[in-house]
């Protein structure tokens, strides 16, 4: 945010400033990914504090915030931003007619100040990172796999069961370690770390395998194909993963209504009998499909028996079921330009934040309920992770030209 990190060490605010800045980033890159290896709670105490010292640090240095002013006046214009804002103004007014206004208020207000907190911490990191404070990124990532690997081998010689709170645990810290990997990645690459890039991943695999979190490991596997895919030439790919996502957005109820007279025919259990209540539920529906049940809905309705114990979850179908097709739209055109928007970026960074988006939205579409605190905080993390790493000063600018040349410019 602020043009230089070499501040005049005098001032007792400035000192006191960098100081809560250098606390808050360690805290985000390595305190947050190790402590949710054995909490699950630990993400909704620390995240928030590693984003509010960051805030209240930079704000402390010189002209600070003159310039997070300017960021977010600036920010109000960009797509990327303002859809997000326009789809929870939706949810907001989606209160009138949901049947849990009040259950839903909480977690509503839950989420915004978590939105508004992790945007403002993102425009208060420094324009170059130095790399004593970028490396804390891929530094923490590498710590919690090793930490995850090490406790699935004790849990393993357990006699819990895999449904247990603390396999959710694991499973949950390894689903933080798989989106996390990609901002860590880019961090490595600017800084021309490519064999520690390949082991971090080696890492983080193993843990998905030992923890076995299918969901996790096929979203790294999509994640890596899509990498791969893109790196060659980013802008195609961006349209072409872009536009089958949005597609798939949009068009997922004719989609399960096509597939709906195939799984009527098959076992009613698993994905076919899902796919068939699905389909039950949309004929149902009616000017429901435009407006959706409101904000939080479909956990709640599942919970009190209004929705069929086999319903689906994840971001296809919550968002028609809560947000209905407003909510849709909204989603698919940011879909569309979060994929187009990191493919500008250049290669550098654009593939790694591709690939981070495929992996978000494959454990999203797999069945994580997008209205839980925990994944959203996680996503805040995300983005924040990848606003820093987008920020990382490149070994050009400190001592040679980089192996990538192009220098990734991140607009919030």
């Amino acid at each position: 945010m602020y043009r230089s990190q070499s501040q005049p060490t005098g001032d007792p605010a400035t000192m006191s400033g960098q100081v809560l800045l250098r606390i808050g980033i360690a805290l985000f890159a390595v305190a947050v990914p190790c402590a949710a290896v054995v909490s699950r709670r630990s993400l909704f105490v620390l995240m928030p504090v590693a984003a509010l010292l960051m805030i209240i640090g930079s704000l402390l240095l010189p002209g600070s915030a003159e310039q997070l002013l300017r960021h977010l006046r600036s920010a109000l214009t960009r797509p990327l931003i303002v859809i997000p804002l326009l789809l929870l103004i939706w949810a907001g007014l989606s209160f009138i007619w949901t049947p849990f206004p009040a259950l839903a208020m909480e977690r509503y207000l839950k989420t915004v100040g978590t939105v508004l907190v992790t945007a403002m911490a993102m425009a208060c990191l420094p324009a170059r990172m130095k790399p004593a404070y970028s490396s804390l990124m891929p530094f923490g990532v590498a710590a919690a796999a090793l930490a995850t690997v090490v406790v699935a081998l004790l849990w393993l010689h357990t006699p819990q069961p895999p449904d247990s709170e603390g396999g959710d645990t694991l499973r949950r810290a390894v689903a933080g370690l798989v989106v996390l990997l990609w901002p860590a990645l880019t961090v490595l690459a600017l800084r021309e770390r490519l064999a520690a890039a390949g082991l971090l991943s080696a890492v983080v695999a193993s843990a998905a395998v030992l923890v076995w979190a299918p969901i996790s490991l096929a979203a790294l596997i999509i994640a890596v194909a899509v990498f791969s895919s893109s790196y060659a030439a980013p802008e195609r790919m961006a349209k072409a993963i872009g536009g089958v996502t949005a597609v798939l957005m949009v068009a997922a109820p004719l989609l399960v209504l096509a597939l709906d007279p195939l799984a009527a025919r098959l076992d009613h259990s698993g994905l076919f009998g899902m796919l068939h209540l699905w389909a039950d539920i949309v004929k149902s529906e009616g000017l429901k499909l435009v407006t959706g049940h409101g904000f939080d809905t479909a956990g709640r309705a599942l919970a009190a028996g209004l929705l069929p114990a086999g319903a689906p979850r994840g971001i296809l179908f919550e968002i028609w079921y809560e947000l209905g097709l407003v909510g849709a739209v909204a989603t698919a055109v940011l879909m569309w330009g979060a994929f187009t928007g990191a493919a500008r970026m250049g290669r550098a960074t654009g593939s790694f934040l591709m690939a981070g988006i495929a992996a978000v939205l494959t454990i999203s579409i797999a069945g994580v309920s997008i209205s839980q605190l925990w994944w959203t905080t996680q996503l805040a993390g995300v983005a924040l992770a990848f606003a820093a790493a987008a920020r990382t000063q490149t070994r050009a600018e400190t001592s040679r030209a980089p192996i990538f040349n192009q220098r990734p410019v991140l607009k919030i």
